[in-house]
């Protein structure tokens, strides 16, 4: 039987958009972007005056969810993620440092060039403090909307070693 570090192991490594969730002055806000996998947490690309990435630097703070949209109401899974979330320095060896770090699925050229090209392009790390996935059981057995709090670490040493 496959564990819920498993499971949230499996949906984070095949997938590759996050709904990242923020909150300012006007209310909550979400948004789609695509993810790469670091130790621990993620980083997406975004421009500086995007809602999120101002609420990201007012706050530290935001949420996510990661889920395969193709599934079947009856094999829905995902993980939902709370995320200390930080702007990464617009200079090339901060850049760089993130994308030497990027885990093997996502391993590529660390070429900080493509980020700077941008002016007012830059990478937000979110560092996942807490990981759930949906309970399956609860949901055949109750129809209960439920989540199972999942080991952060033990998700991230699985990624670690997936090459997708």
């Amino acid at each position: 039987m496959t564990s819920p570090e498993q499971r949230a192991a499996a949906i984070l490594a095949t997938q590759r958009f996050v709904v990242i969730g923020t909150a300012d002055a006007d209310g909550p806000w979400t948004a789609a972007a695509q993810y790469r996998l670091l130790p621990r947490g993620m980083y997406v690309e975004s421009d500086v005056s995007s809602r999120h990435a101002r609420a990201i630097a007012a706050s530290g703070v935001a949420s996510g969810v990661v889920f395969d949209s193709s599934a079947a109401p009856a094999d829905a899974d995902g993980v939902q993620l709370a995320f200390a979330a930080r702007e990464v320095d617009a200079d090339a060896s901060a850049i760089r440092d993130v994308l030497a770090a990027r885990l093997p699925r996502d391993a590529g050229d660390d070429d900080p060039a493509t980020v700077l090209a941008a002016p007012t392009k830059r990478l937000y790390v979110l560092a996942v403090e807490r990981a759930f996935v949906f309970d399956r059981d609860a949901w055949r057995s109750h129809g209960t909307d439920a989540r199972l709090e999942v080991d952060v670490t033990e998700v991230w040493a699985q990624l670690a070693i997936l090459r997708r």
